[in-house]
């Protein structure tokens, strides 16, 4: 059902989560019996097609109308309608109209992943949990990168201090996929 996605994005080049991370987020689903989930970065709505078969209602941010049009062809064309709202929206612009959520899946612009963290961790729930996908960056080296590559590299370890030293959020980091992380509240 889903391999017709992961082609289109493949030959589109549009990235999308690994089989081990959609794995490992489906056992976290499961596990926390997570059912309200809000994801910042739909592409062509792969992720959120997967968690919504996982059982999740899903609210999705795109902020590219061409991506966030593909989207909403494909929750129609797989039948999803009622489980999924893709919002064409830019996420770094707070969005107040919103529920609040088991989990929050952040896969957007990697450079930008603490201003998503910090604007949307109001709308988790108080046992809920927030999930970052692509922390590892393919293992690239800043040794062997340009530039900007080297610069986004910076950005990514930073967000990792953010999320070891962040006094609300314990973080745990798993090498799945192409590196995970999944941040709780603290309890005290």
């Amino acid at each position: 059902m889903f391999s017709e996605l992961k082609k289109y994005a493949k030959d589109h080049h549009i990235p999308i989560i690994y089989d081990d991370g959609l794995l490992f987020l489906k056992n976290l689903i499961e596990i926390n019996n997570v059912k309200d989930v809000l994801e910042i970065g739909t592409a062509i709505g792969y992720s959120a097609l997967q968690m919504a078969s996982f059982g999740c209602q899903v609210d999705t941010f795109e902020r590219n109308e061409t991506l966030a049009d593909i989207a909403k062809d494909n929750v129609k064309k797989f039948g999803y309608e009622s489980q999924i709202q893709v919002i064409l929206h830019d996420a770094l612009v707070p969005y107040e109209n919103l529920k609040i959520y088991d989990l929050i899946f952040i896969d957007a612009a990697k450079a930008q992943y603490q201003k998503f963290f910090e604007i949307y961790q109001v709308f988790l729930k108080p046992n809920g949990m927030i999930v970052c996908d692509n922390l590892s960056f393919h293992d690239l080296k800043k040794e062997d990168v340009n530039r900007h590559t080297k610069q986004l590299l910076g950005k990514i370890e930073r967000f990792k201090q953010f999320l070891i030293n962040h006094p609300d959020f314990q973080t745990q980091f798993d090498a799945v996929g192409d590196g995970m992380s999944v941040s709780k509240r603290r309890t005290t």
